[in-house]
């Protein structure tokens, strides 16, 4: 096939466009258009294509990636043995009652919990962050600090992450925490991962996604705020994070009460954003009947779902999808950016869309970034350095349409080889 066919197909060129429009988005979007390092951007464009070949396109690449899934196949039937033994036939899917969400979904974060814990406890997860950041930092040539928490944001989630680098946080610069915020906000932590992929999503391109959202988030954030200042953070970084469990079984034990938190907060997450979404629409569909009635008019229905579609509708068509598809997709990366990407995830497997779009779409929502993350952040990061609050607060809508456009990158990309 000639490089032109190949375009063609799947409607790949408008891809490239897509690369172009979402750097103009950020560039539009700068602090500081003037000081944007542009090396430091293309590189770290260069390491996205190259990571996104590595893993999609080489056989190595779809073997670890693949091997990797496994194995959180393998934990997934592990944390089945627990919700069986405790929620009893209520597990089987296969029964009279189907699918219960709170049931085979809500406990595995539960598991990954403890599971998390144990391994930090073993230090497993530091080595494997620190072992990526020496990889990245000297190719982008940022700062220890920021490049770390950008890595660890793939693996453990905007709360967690910043705990590793607690330390350098109140000598970081303005830059340097955007890149900590948009990376929260453009990456999952495995725990939430393990959900989704339970779910249904598929588990390579979510694996992919996260590693692929490391320079991605990076790109992005130092384009809407480039470096101006002297770091005075050091340039090399080590992973710190204090211990607080004895042994081995109270890492656990302490793991295990944070997945039941975080559990409890996205089910009442759920719970509440589901409900006034569907107050919202409960509201749309009166007012656009009442307003057919009163002036003898015939507009359609309007609802929450056709306002996103037809917001994000432009995106839809520079992945390169058209039609009732390109709305779908529309309406899913809306829900994505104003609920969360659980809600547009379920949506996503209910819309019977073609296996190539559900992988590229999955690199789209793969991300937390929306507007109720931002007191996530707030709260998370603020505690740790209450003096850089008003810092985090003011950069909140910037770290969500960052981590957005930084998600948006990854699925051009992906688009591309896929």
């Amino acid at each position: 096939m000639s490089p032109l066919s190949y375009l063609l197909e799947y409607n790949r060129i408008y891809n490239i466009l897509g690369i172009v429009v979402i750097l103009a988005i950020a560039a539009t979007m700068s602090h500081n258009r003037s000081g944007i390092r542009w090396r430091l951007v293309l590189t770290a464009l260069c390491l996205h294509i190259s990571i996104a070949f590595l893993v999609l396109k080489t056989s190595v690449g779809r073997t670890v990636i693949a091997s990797i899934a496994g194995v959180f196949t393998l934990l997934y039937q592990a944390a089945d043995s627990g919700i069986e033994f405790v929620f009893g036939n209520l597990s089987h899917i296969d029964g009279p009652w189907g699918f219960i969400f709170a049931v085979k979904i809500l406990p595995v974060i539960v598991f990954f919990g403890a599971f998390m814990g144990m391994l930090f406890y073993l230090r497993i997860i530091q080595t494997i962050v620190m072992g990526i950041n020496y990889v990245i930092q000297p190719l982008l040539g940022t700062t220890g600090p920021e490049t770390l928490c950008a890595v660890a944001n793939s693996f453990l989630g905007q709360t967690e992450a910043p705990l590793l680098i607690k330390h350098y946080l109140k000598d970081m610069t303005k830059s340097e925490f955007l890149v900590m915020m948009i990376s929260g906000m453009g990456t999952i932590s495995g725990s939430i991962l393990a959900v989704f992929a339970v779910m249904g999503v598929p588990a390579e391109h979510l694996l992919a996604a996260s590693v692929m959202a490391i320079p991605a988030t990076i790109l992005i954030a130092k384009i809407i705020y480039p470096e101006t200042e002297e770091s005075t953070a050091m340039v090399n970084a080590n992973a710190h994070y204090d211990m607080h469990s004895g042994n081995i079984f109270d890492a656990i034990s302490q793991g295990t009460s944070d997945g039941l938190w975080l559990a409890l907060n996205v089910g009442a997450m759920l719970i509440s954003f589901l409900a006034l979404l569907g107050m919202l629409n409960g509201l749309l569909y009166f007012i656009c009947i009442q307003s057919n009635y009163l002036f003898s008019t015939s507009f359609p229905v309007i609802t929450l779902g056709k306002i996103f579609a037809w917001v994000c509708l432009p995106f839809a068509w520079l992945l390169g999808f058209g039609g009732t598809e390109a709305t779908q997709v529309g309406q899913l990366i809306g829900t994505k950016v104003a609920v969360n990407e659980l809600v547009a995830y379920s949506e996503m497997l209910k819309m019977g869309l073609s296996p190539r779009t559900i992988s590229v779409v999955t690199y789209a929502l793969c991300g937390f970034s929306n507007f109720s993350c931002i007191g996530m952040q707030i709260g998370g990061i603020g505690s740790l350095v209450p003096e850089k609050r008003k810092w985090i607060s003011s950069f909140g809508i910037t770290a969500v349409f960052g981590g957005a456009l930084a998600n948006l990158l990854s699925a051009m990309v992906a688009s591309l080889l896929l």
